[in-house]
């Protein structure tokens, strides 16, 4: 039993990888050639065949521009907020972001549209 939950593990790990590849608009032949493992290696990686080693998985998280924990944290429990709340902290970030530079903006953009697919998929 032990063996499925490791094997559905890798899947879950694969599928990741294959989007996040996918999201960037990189073939598997170029990420591979990146990696400096083969195609295949790479298809078997995402198909959850074969075991990743940490460094490669690193490599990946690096190559692919994400946080190696996209990679290997399990899904988020939905949360709630009430409205209050809500119209409470989008106040707070509006005025947060008028005082950010324009650089750090983007990098937060990006995080946001990054989180927001994240849960999409």
């Amino acid at each position: 039993m032990k063996r499925k939950t490791q094997t559905m593990r890798y899947e879950e790990i694969g599928k990741r990888i294959q989007k996040a590849r996918e999201e960037a608009g990189i073939s598997q032949w170029e990420l591979s050639s990146r990696l400096g493992v083969t195609q295949a290696a790479l298809s078997n990686y995402e198909l959850g065949k074969r075991r990743l080693n940490l460094v490669t998985l690193e490599r990946l998280a690096e190559e692919l521009a994400r946080p190696l924990g996209y990679f290997l944290e399990d899904s988020e429990p939905e949360t709630t907020i009430d409205e209050e709340r809500l119209d409470e902290s989008i106040s707070e970030m509006i005025a947060l972001w008028g005082e950010m530079p324009e650089d750090e903006r983007k990098y937060l953009l990006d995080f946001i549209r990054w989180r927001r697919n994240q849960h999409r998929g």
